[in-house]
């Protein structure tokens, strides 16, 4: 077993029962009507399952000898540079243009930078995920999402 999984897995795994513990401190309440631990307990779940599976698969993988140079070689720093930029970007326009219309533009960016697609088929899947996250979040959640400038 790869020491640095085992003990970034360990280490999750801790996290991920000090979390549970705590939330269940505070009041859980039921699936219909979530308390403030609620939340947080099932974060902190889905983190102990890929904690587990990390685990699991490290133990039946061989050792490998890799260098903690391998990890960064092949890295498309470009592309980090360039996301990093557009989410802090994305972060600055959106209470001035609004939800919609800033998380088009950063989706159009992202999935351009993924691969190379039709401008029209990176538009449809940006208005798809977009409009998505919008029903998701403003409808079926209430969260209160910024309306910019046009007012919805």
């Amino acid at each position: 077993m790869d020491r640095r999984d085992l003990l970034g897995g360990l280490f999750w795994l801790a996290i991920c029962i000090f979390v549970c513990l705590v939330s269940i401190r505070d009041d859980f309440g039921t699936f219909h009507s979530p308390g403030p631990g609620f939340f947080p307990f099932l974060s902190a779940i889905v983190l102990g399952a890929f904690a587990v599976i990390l685990l699991v698969t490290s133990s039946l993988k061989k050792m490998w000898e890799r260098k903690i140079s391998d990890l960064w070689r092949g890295l498309e720093w470009k592309k980090v540079a360039g996301v990093l930029f557009f989410l802090f970007l994305y972060s600055l326009v959106l209470p001035f243009l609004g939800y919609l219309i800033a998380t088009f533009g950063l989706m159009v960016f992202l999935f351009g930078i993924m691969g190379r697609s039709r401008a029209w088929v990176l538009g449809a899947n940006a208005l798809i995920v977009t409009l998505a996250s919008y029903f998701i979040f403003h409808r079926l959640l209430d969260v209160k999402l910024p309306k910019g400038i046009l007012g919805f």
